[in-house]
């Protein structure tokens, strides 16, 4: 059983139909517990319930948010290469090429090292 320190709703009015659900936020004693509901969601995606298709996200901080969406484009070309890739915490593009992994922080150098390698 997981211990929640406190449980809410993003403020808003109820969603109109057709709209997804209004996020929860939840906070959680232990940071276990966290990385264990986001691994099993992660394994049993998609997830749905009643009819709704349920996501589970890590809340970041906006500026951490921005970093990470900054690497959107990215993540959908390498996808298109079949390239691995994973994004670390906070902010931090890993590109596993040829067998090595590549750490990169700002999407312009990937696309240096993509145009450099002729990818």
């Amino acid at each position: 059983m997981f211990q929640k320190e406190r449980a809410h709703r993003i403020p808003g009015g109820k969603p109109t139909p057709g709209r997804p659900p209004r996020a929860i936020l939840i906070k959680l004693l232990l940071s276990t517990d966290r990385d264990m509901i986001l691994r099993r969601a992660r394994e049993c995606s998609p997830i749905d319930h009643q009819g709704v298709k349920l996501s589970f996200f890590p809340d970041f901080a906006r500026q951490t948010q921005e970093k990470r969406r900054s690497f959107i484009e990215i993540k959908k070309r390498l996808a298109s290469k079949d390239i691995k890739y994973s994004l670390q915490y906070p902010a931090k593009l890993r590109v596993i090429y040829n067998g090595t992994s590549q750490f990169f922080e700002k999407p312009q150098q990937v696309l240096d090292w993509m145009e450099q390698l002729g990818i």
